[in-house]
């Protein structure tokens, strides 16, 4: 289970380096910049590239994770993009951050914590056990 969380925590962090990338990327454009301007810095601003890119295989990643752990208690872990974008972008991008803002945050932290708190790891069973319509079958065949 720790080794699934760490790949949920990566996916999630590439995830939110790439919205700062783009970010980047679109602040070196200049205020307002024409919508064509934007598309076209896909192609004419690393920055968005990489941000692109990170979108990319943090989504490769999160199937890995989807992979080991329910999506009822992944997917919410996905908020705390929120919190890291909201931080990145105050410490990278100088961004303000009203009170209000950092309370929601603190909202959407203890709802991640409540989420965590509720996943109960499957218990280690030596083999699955079949459906009892198969047994039934299997029973009738001998």
């Amino acid at each position: 289970m720790t080794i699934a969380l760490a790949i949920l925590v990566v996916a999630i962090s590439l995830g939110a380096v790439g919205q700062i990338a783009l970010k980047t990327g679109i602040n070196a454009l200049g205020h307002k910049p024409a919508p064509l301007l934007v598309l076209r810095s896909i192609f004419t601003q690393w920055q968005v590239t990489v941000g692109f890119l990170c979108y990319g295989v943090s989504s490769l990643i999160y199937l890995i994770a989807l992979s080991r752990l329910p999506v009822s208690y992944a997917y919410p872990m996905v908020a705390l993009s929120y919190v890291i974008v909201t931080f990145l972008s105050w410490r990278l991008l100088h961004e303000t951050v009203p009170l209000t803002r950092g309370i929601g945050l603190a909202v959407i932290c203890a709802g991640v914590i409540v989420v965590a708190l509720s996943h109960q790891p499957r218990a280690a069973a030596s083999s699955p056990q079949a459906p009892p319509a198969i047994e039934r079958t299997l029973d009738a065949g001998q």
